[in-house]
């Protein structure tokens, strides 16, 4: 008699069952698993305008975004941003940071990434922009209070309750924050500064070839190379490259604003030399004509 007749399990049945217990879970994990374990990502996030309270609060809710989902690997910033706010680009550094303890995080400069924008940057594990990117203005931008006056009718608990203190003391202030502006680049550029603290503080533009040179990035690259650095840093081969922003206000609770375009620049007059500028606060005047 036939083994297989002896057994009681025909060839086909033995066939069978190899595809039912083998082949058809095989298939099974193989289309559930992009499904259970999703292919890694790197977030995109972009940060176009002025840095003021709704703007700060996109990126730093898309950072929280990276950092609870476990597909999200690495991000990258991609900046075009004049800056803005101190405090508010001081919470931007400090989210950065937060997340770059838990992934890579890389910056790429479009246009501009100055002030308060480099700020920000600064925070990242690496930054890189553009030949003509422009990079730079560390420093501090602020109003002084006006003069103090008595008024009848306002009680105050305090001589400089309604204005904030002195003239000289918010000098005082403005320079502990400009201060605080260079602490942060140099902790984040470490020894790939070459440029001096003094010059530094001048708060001048750079163009990407220049900001190289000083340390202030670590190189040229267009953004998808910074995409393939920041797969790299993370130990990916293959990846997907995500918007954050409508994964992270898919309803569109976002305060989305138009972005961010610079004014017409005078390249001769903003790459002309300083001319003997002692490190100092300096104020800026602009007068306007044509009865504007």
């Amino acid at each position: 008699m036939d083994e297989s007749n002896r057994s009681g399990r025909s060839p086909l049945t033995i066939i069978l069952l190899i595809i039912l217990v083998v082949i058809v879970p095989l298939a099974v994990g193989l289309l559930a698993a992009p499904r259970l374990i999703p292919e890694p990502k790197i977030g995109v996030i972009r940060l176009n305008y002025e840095i003021a309270a709704d703007t700060a609060f996109e990126i730093t809710e898309q950072l929280a975004y990276a950092r609870n989902d476990p597909a999200i690997k690495a991000v990258v910033l991609v900046i075009n941003s004049p800056g803005g706010s101190a405090a508010y680009s001081e919470e931007l550094y400090l989210d950065v940071l937060e997340t770059r303890r838990q992934m890579p995080v890389v910056a790429t400069v479009d246009l501009l990434a100055a002030s308060g924008a480099y700020y920000m940057a600064a925070a990242a594990d690496e930054i890189y922009a553009k030949p003509t990117s422009n990079v730079g203005s560390i420093g501090v931008i602020a109003f002084l209070p006006g003069d103090v006056y008595l008024e009848e009718d306002l009680l105050t608990t305090g001589p400089y309750k309604a204005f904030g203190g002195t003239r000289d003391g918010v000098i005082r202030q403005i320079e502990r924050a400009k201060f605080a502006f260079l602490q942060a680049v140099e902790t984040g550029r470490g020894e790939k500064l070459t440029i001096d603290p003094q010059t530094l503080s001048r708060a001048e533009i750079y163009t990407g070839v220049q900001a190289m040179e000083y340390g202030l990035i670590d190189g040229l690259a267009a953004n998808e190379e910074v995409l393939r650095r920041a797969a790299d840093m993370a130990g990916l081969n293959h990846y997907e490259a995500v918007e954050l922003y409508p994964l992270t206000f898919p309803d569109g609770s976002g305060l989305t604003q138009p972005a961010f375009q610079a004014a017409s620049l005078d390249v001769a007059r903003l790459w002309a030399p300083p001319t003997n500028l002692a490190p100092g606060l300096y104020y800026r005047h602009v007068t306007q004509s044509g009865g504007q």
